[in-house]
């Protein structure tokens, strides 16, 4: 499902229109039409005596509204009118659907200024004596912040202690943003229109949209494909049939051999959650390289096949390791590395070194990452496939921004590096993104809170390579993988609940969730 901007929208409405020939008035009356089927289905038996206002802009949102008043009144619901401005200033499609209110029994008051709103109620909130209340006043249009009598009565929307539903996007909120600028309808359900918007998804505009709906209006889906929308919400529908099945006379040579690369002294942990976090997604066989010292407490945990590097004297990969990494890496079919390794200079300039020059796919995370901080050039998937796995702040460091700066913009930040890299980044956190070389970037909407627990991160490194070395295509992967990797954190915190959920636990509900995946592929 493809997420849009309100310019993005209005593009697609002027296309339907113009190209496809939808009359505007017919994607109206569609639009409070569904809003109607949703105040009717969702409060069922409330609907039968509810007292219901609809507060209306002058423009198209407030257009949906007139509908949305219409089509109540044909279900022998009373609703109440209020205009948030002069009748004379309505135009178009909006004008004719008010009109034909003139003809039905359903008062429409015209509010002028805030003086004429308290008015209506001797000085007190008039929607208080209202059960449901409609938002159809500004709609995606928005730029800047609510200011003025628009101010007071989105104020009093929030506060009428009624159920309050918005028309596309609450009023207040931008239709191309996420951020709040000022006064917002706290909705307790948006219904919004052929796809979901910027603000109904991310932080902190989606805690004020409610229960989300989005319902088809009519618009053709190609005036949506020409449109040329890159950004994804990853829901079932692009992930059934992602996942094959295997064959019946397959064995594990056909699902490649990871190389995991990384720990440390006192960090080996994070190298077997990601080489047991590989065989669980399905790669044939893992080979953990790790400094010699912390190579038995890996294989005593791991069931993994492990390999020893010359260390330095912190305990963390020599530069002496590089030779044998290169010759066993050509045996391999994908490198993971960076979980634990530390961040010593020598430790560091190995890593980049090995990354440099891997011919075969590479998944890049943790110390990994730092490894390339002020050295982010040399990143590329040109040659080969390259996935960088980074937190905020790692992501910042590669940036060389502020961690703020990357969460106040991590769709732009994703999808920049992705593109001046050649590279896919899976920007971790919540709704983790999942940028492609190609521009794409997907949104998962799995996962929890819980996730935020040493070792998770190092699961999902361990994750995407198992799948990548399986032979999915990298983009398949990285979108099967980020989803099962928050489905499983769902299934665990049901039981765990949210602070006592580990990356252990993680692990152990993982093949519960990759086997929902291979159902939804059968």
């Amino acid at each position: 499902m493809k997420i849009l901007t309100a310019h993005q929208m209005r593009n697609i409405d002027r296309r339907a229109i113009s190209r496809y020939h939808v009359p505007g008035l017919v994607l109206m009356e569609n639009a409070g039409r569904v809003v109607v089927e949703h105040l009717l289905e969702s409060l069922e038996d409330d609907m039968d005596d509810a007292a219901v206002a609809i507060v209306c802009g002058k423009g198209n949102n407030g257009g949906d509204g007139f509908v949305v008043a219409r089509h109540l009144h044909g279900f022998g619901v009373t609703s109440t009118i209020f205009l948030v401005a002069r009748r004379e200033d309505v135009e178009e499609d909006a004008a004719t659907n008010l009109r034909i209110l003139d003809h039905l029994p359903v008062t429409v008051h015209e509010i002028s200024d805030s003086k004429a709103w308290r008015g209506l109620a001797a000085g007190e909130n008039p929607l208080e004596a209202f059960d449901v209340v409609v938002d159809a006043l500004l709609g995606t249009g928005l730029k800047g912040r609510v200011r003025g009598d628009y101010a007071i009565i989105v104020k009093d929307m929030n506060e009428s202690g009624a159920h309050l539903v918005a028309v596309d996007v609450p009023s207040g909120l931008s239709g191309g943003r996420a951020s709040v600028a000022g006064a917002a309808v706290h909705a307790d359900a948006t219904v919004t229109f052929m796809a979901p918007k910027i603000p109904h998804l991310f932080p902190p505009a989606e805690a004020f949209c409610g229960d989300l709906v989005v319902a088809d209006i009519g618009i053709p889906p190609e005036a949506l494909e020409d449109e040329g929308v890159w950004l994804n919400w990853l829901d079932e529908d692009l992930l059934e049939g992602l996942l094959p099945p295997r064959a019946d006379d397959s064995h594990k040579g056909d699902y490649g051999h990871v190389m995991v690369v990384g720990g440390s002294v006192g960090k080996a942990g994070s190298v077997r959650l990601a080489a047991e976090a590989a065989l669980a997604a399905g790669a044939g066989l893992v080979t953990a390289a790790v400094p010699s010292s912390v190579r038995a407490e890996v294989a005593a945990f791991a069931p993994a096949m492990t390999e020893p590097l010359a260390e330095t004297g912190q305990g963390e990969i020599s530069r002496r390791a590089i030779t044998g990494l290169r010759k066993s890496l050509a045996q391999k079919s994908l490198l993971a590395i960076g979980m634990g390794a530390g961040q010593g200079k020598e430790t560091q300039a190995t890593l980049r070194s090995l990354v440099t020059s891997a011919k075969v796919p590479v998944v890049l995370d943790a110390d990994g990452l730092n490894a390339f901080v002020g050295h982010d050039e040399d990143l590329s998937g040109a040659r080969r496939p390259l996935v960088i796995t980074p937190h905020p702040g790692e992501m910042a460091r590669l940036c060389g921004i502020t961690t703020r700066e990357v969460q106040a913009g991590r769709v732009d930040t994703c999808r920049r590096f992705a593109l001046t890299h050649d590279c896919h980044v899976v920007l971790k956190g919540y709704r983790t993104l999942v940028g492609t070389p190609s521009g794409e970037v997907y949104v998962n909407p799995t996962g929890n809170p819980g996730l935020a627990t040493g070792g998770s991160g190092d699961l999902l490194t361990g994750l995407l390579a198992g799948l990548m070395a399986g032979g999915l295509p990298v983009t398949d992967a990285l979108l099967l993988g980020v989803f099962v990797h928050g489905l499983a954190a769902d299934m665990a915190a049901q039981e765990t609940g949210l602070l006592s959920l580990t990356a252990r636990r993680l692990l152990e509900v993982l093949p519960e969730a990759m086997a929902q995946m291979e159902e939804l592929a059968s």
